[in-house]
């Protein structure tokens, strides 16, 4: 769901990933991976967190989501609610678990994760995720962001969701992460509005003012 950029290797196993994705009008239905190409995802995706690895929000690594922390390099940036991104502060950057998507699905072998099920424990961790930050653990947090196909369930969440400028860059990362979503089984139909569209890769913040007002100590 989300993804970090600025690793040079990463890139490069991203522009070896477009190259699959340019094949994709005589491979794939839907702007979909081929099952077969499936094959190659887990170790693209176990490479991609060697390289650039992420924390875990939970210290026993059971939460939905994972993170790292990034400066900010793009231009002011002020967001709905009216918070400034600045150039230089410092963001968190989310991503999915995906051994949790891994458990659940050695735990329900003939079922589908959907959208809907993983709500909830993505809240959860959003709720953890306030507590650290009123407590100083990361210093000065501007904002959480994230890019994502799951956009309409990360705006019910309370994100921010924003298009991003077409490049090679959001067309490798969307065919990567579709691929994702058929290994772990993940149906994004169960959210409303999502099936009839087609899946869109779409950049989401959430200030930090805004998640302490919606996930802060008084809504634990």
């Amino acid at each position: 769901m989300f993804k970090t950029r600025g690793v040079s290797y990463s890139k490069m196993l991203l522009y070896g990933l477009i190259l699959v994705y340019r094949l994709r009008r005589q491979l794939m239905l839907k702007n979909m991976p081929p099952r077969f190409v499936l094959i190659l995802w887990p170790v693209a995706d176990k490479f991609l967190r060697t390289i650039s690895p992420t924390r875990p929000v939970r210290a026993d690594d059971s939460g939905i989501i994972r993170f790292n922390l990034h400066r900010y390099k793009g231009p002011t940036r002020v967001l709905n609610d009216g918070s400034e991104i600045k150039i230089g502060e410092t963001i968190i950057e989310l991503h999915l678990n995906n051994a949790w998507f891994k458990r659940r699905r050695n735990l329900y072998l003939s079922a589908s994760q959907s959208p809907r099920e993983f709500l909830g424990c993505f809240a959860q961790d959003l709720r953890t995720l306030a507590q650290q930050l009123s407590s100083g653990i990361f210093g000065d947090i501007a904002a959480l962001h994230g890019s994502t196909l799951l956009h309409v369930a990360a705006r019910r969440l309370g994100f921010q969701v924003d298009e991003l400028p077409d490049s090679l860059w959001k067309k490798g990362a969307r065919f990567y992460m579709a691929g994702l979503m058929q290994i772990y089984h993940l149906r994004g139909g169960e959210v409303p509005g999502l099936r009839e569209k087609p899946l869109e890769l779409k950049e989401v913040w959430l200030s930090r003012a805004a998640l302490l007002a919606k996930y802060g100590s008084k809504h634990l």
